[in-house]
C-alpha cells in the first residue's frame, strides 16, 4: 500500500466517532471470523489460528478501552471475557460452531452500538 492511502485510511478512521469506531471494530472482528470459519472448514490450520487471533486482539483492545466508571462496563468486561474464551476454545479444537456461536454475538453487539449510536444522534440518552 501506498503511503499515501495509509495516511488517507488512518485519517478516515481518525474522523469517526466513537460508536463508529466501537461498529467498526465489531464489522472487523466479524469479519476475520469468518475468516476463520472458512480456513477450518478448509482445514488450514495456520490461517484458522491467525485470524482468531486477530479477532481475540480485538476483543482485548475492547476491554482495555473500557470505562470502569461506568455500571454497563463490568458487564461488558465479563461479555469480551466470554468471548475470549469461546475463541480460545475455538482455536484449540478448531471448531467452527463455536466460531459461529461467537459471530452471533459479535453481530449482537455491533447491531446494540448501532442502535445507541441511532439513539444518541437523535438526542436520546
Amino acid at each position: 500500500m501506498t503511503s499515501q492511502y495509509l495516511k488517507y485510511k488512518q485519517q478516515s478512521v481518525n474522523s469517526l466517532t466513537a460508536n463508529e469506531q466501537l461498529i467498526l471494530l465489531f464489522e472487523q472482528a466479524s469479519v476475520n471470523i469468518s475468516k476463520a470459519i472458512s480456513f477450518t472448514q478448509k482445514k488450514d490450520i495456520v490461517g484458522a489460528h491467525e485470524s482468531i487471533i486477530k479477532t481475540e486482539n480485538i476483543f482485548y483492545y475492547l476491554i482495555d478501552s473500557l470505562d470502569m466508571s461506568f455500571p454497563i462496563s463490568s458487564n461488558l468486561l465479563s461479555l469480551y471475557n466470554f468471548i475470549i474464551d469461546r475463541l480460545v476454545q475455538a482455536n484449540i479444537r478448531k471448531d467452527s460452531d463455536i466460531l459461529t456461536e461467537v459471530q452471533s454475538l459479535t453481530h449482537q453487539l455491533r447491531d446494540t452500538w448501532k442502535e445507541a449510536d441511532l439513539i444518541s444522534r437523535q438526542g436520546g440518552t
